[in-house]
């Protein structure tokens, strides 16, 4: 059994060749090499350039490499095996091949991955440190060898690995990142944040969407300056792969780049971080699909970044806050209490709310329609009196008490509605119930 030459090599190319040089090269060498003269040249020439010229063929050969022909139908049934799960069966095709090719470092790679995959890390980390020796200035093995010792606990050895790992490839993201996941995973908060500042100051705008997001993690809550930064940086990122200008590893799946902007929408639902939706709105225009219930998380958090603007915009603090329970749902005793006091004080200052209420109407349509029934009525009220006493009969009947907000009491109401985000999603009406009973939430929970 022969080796399989390496098409670039045939071809006199770079591995990072454009198609139009592959084909340009492709051309050049065959009128080098004419068939009825070099007829075995041109066979070659001809195999390499119908790989490289298909863009999966060629994704397919960059990830075998030119390996030994002989060893391809074991590699394949122990990457299948792999990928069905059976961790132990496929370490058994690659110890075979090593065997037979005890110079392959890139099988005896994927045989540390399959040993790791199968709970087996003493001998995984044991083929680590073999690579480490064979090839010392390769970043990639020192980096697996730190994890792996970090996976035994062993700390010192895990430091100085990952120093070393960075120390041969300091500009690369996914060693910072490993690096920084390594101290959060030890509960070294600070350290971790320390380590990446290091690694945005060494990568800067040539960072990994998945370290900016690390990034973002670490300092939403300790340095609002450099969240914010990251969050651009996400963004900039995002965009880049949309567009198409970064493929490959910098490149990540629709469902990743899902929890990615989801997983940030939760962390930004604070009143304190409220003010970065933007970003996320950015963000979520490049999904190419979102369901429905994720699309109902969007317009929640979109209602409540604008409410937290409208008393910049010259709207009293008690429309603010009414509108906070009616976006929340807070059906709690102490919100409901709040809020008819709040509607008792709206109709009792009807001339005051009048122009805000028209105001809300027509600027935040989707904030008006949260408590519309009510805004109409006390529009068109001729007599807010008599609502008044309709709704403190009402309230009675509950047992409920306009809190604070009674005539007269005005000022002694002090506690504002603190903006929190709704801990499940909305149930209809006419859903199953989330009880698991099979029944609609209306003939069940939601009696």
């Amino acid at each position: 059994m022969g080796d399989i030459k390496d098409y670039y090599e045939v071809l006199g190319i770079e591995r990072t060749a454009a198609p139009e040089e592959i084909k340009r090269s492709y051309f050049g060498k065959v009128r080098q090499y004419p068939p009825e003269r070099f007829p075995e040249e041109f066979k070659e020439l001809r195999a390499a350039y119908d790989t490289l010229s298909d863009k999966e063929k060629r994704a397919e050969y960059d990830e075998n490499g030119a390996l030994p022909e002989s060893i391809l139908p074991l590699l394949y049934q122990g990457r299948t095996a792999n990928g069905l799960g059976r961790h132990a069966e496929a370490a058994e095709f690659y110890k075979t091949i090593l065997r037979l090719h005890p110079e392959l470092d890139k099988v005896r790679k994927e045989y540390a991955w399959t040993l790791e995959d199968d709970g087996k890390t003493g001998k995984a980390m044991e083929v680590w440190e073999y690579l480490c020796k064979q090839v010392p200035d390769n970043a990639g093995y020192a980096l697996a060898l730190a994890e792996s010792y970090g996976h035994r606990l062993w700390h010192k050895k895990a430091f100085a690995q990952y120093r070393r790992a960075l120390e041969l490839d300091k500009s690369n993201p996914g060693c910072w990142l490993s690096f920084i996941k390594y101290h959060i995973d030890m509960d070294e908060w600070d350290e971790a944040r320390a380590v990446c500042r290091q690694a945005l100051d060494t990568v800067g705008e040539a960072g990994s969407i998945y370290l900016y997001v690390c990034a973002f993690d670490l300092f939403e809550s300790t340095d609002t300056v450099l969240a914010e930064q990251n969050l651009k940086n996400i963004l900039r990122k995002a965009k880049e792969m949309h567009s198409g200008t970064l493929t490959g590893a910098s490149s990540l799946n629709e469902d990743d780049f899902e929890a990615i902007v989801f997983g940030l929408l939760n962390r930004i639902e604070g009143e304190e971080s409220i003010h970065l939706y933007p970003y996320i709105k950015e963000l979520a225009a490049l999904l190419p699909r979102i369901n429905d219930d994720r699309r109902e998380r969007l317009a929640w958090a979109e209602r409540n970044y604008e409410i937290t603007t409208i008393e910049e915009k010259g709207f009293d603090a008690l429309i603010h806050d009414l509108l906070i329970i009616q976006n929340n749902e807070d059906d709690s005793r102490d919100a409901q209490n709040h809020m008819a006091g709040m509607e008792y004080i709206l109709l009792a200052k009807k001339d005051k709310y009048y122009s805000q209420l028209l105001r809300l109407k027509k600027e935040y349509p989707a904030l008006y329609d949260l408590h519309k029934n009510f805004f109409d009525e006390a529009l068109t009220a001729e007599n807010p009196e008599k609502l008044m006493r309709q709704r403190t009969k009402a309230l009675a009947r509950q047992k409920l008490q306009p809190v604070g907000y009674m005539e007269g009491e005005e000022d002694e109401w002090a506690a504002p509605v603190e903006t929190i985000r709704r801990e499940s999603p909305k149930v209809g009406r006419n859903d199953p119930c989330p009880c698991g009973s099979g029944k609609k939430y209306k003939k069940c929970c939601g009696a």
